[in-house]
């Protein structure tokens, strides 16, 4: 019987469940602060980018994807505009490194060709800016774009212009709030 006990104690010792309990809680204390860290939030404030993202929208962005991977035609990004004014914008990227963009008769035109938006753009641009002209883009360059082109600050206008890869803050790519909209960004 004592030789019993013996074995049951030398299975499971004291403390054994107490050290594997702190362990696993300390991968997830490690875990949630690395997804803390890699992620940002954004609260959407303006109609720039409707019906993709509306006022009042939250989303989470990150920037470890581009880490990996280039940004892509489509992505949505947060980036930080020039001059020092520290505010960032959220546009969707039209434009990719040494392509040539145009704005003619209302739609985009990349490298002399449509692009077809109409996953999440409506209607024709009525302000073409600096696309109103062949515009090509430098190898580290991007043109972004709002999805609301009517009332929208992006690199049409030579205050923003195009945005290099170390401008980009992070990729949205999940709205949280308001509950009733949460899902992924496309």
């Amino acid at each position: 019987m004592a030789n019993r006990r013996q074995r049951r104690r030398h299975r499971n010792p004291p403390g054994v469940i107490l050290r594997w309990t702190l362990l696993l809680l300390a991968v997830i204390l490690i875990l949630i602060a690395g997804i803390s860290y890699a992620q940002g939030t954004v609260n959407v404030t303006g109609s720039s980018m409707y019906p993709a993202l509306q006022p009042d929208d939250r989303a989470l962005s990150e920037p470890v994807s581009y880490l990996v991977r280039e940004p892509a035609r489509g992505d949505i990004v947060q980036f930080s505009t020039g001059a020092g004014s520290g505010r960032d914008l959220v546009r969707r990227i039209v434009g990719l490194p040494g392509e040539t963009v145009q704005i003619i008769g209302g739609k985009v035109y990349i490298n002399g060709t449509v692009l077809d938006e109409s996953a999440y753009v409506s209607g024709e641009i009525q302000y073409a800016g600096t696309a109103s002209m062949p515009h090509t883009l430098s190898q580290d360059a991007y043109f972004v774009m709002a999805d609301n082109r009517s009332s929208s600050f992006d690199s049409r206008d030579p205050t923003v212009g195009d945005i290099h890869k170390s401008d980009i803050n992070g990729r949205l790519w999940l709205r949280y709030a308001p509950f009733r909209r949460f899902g992924l960004l496309e």
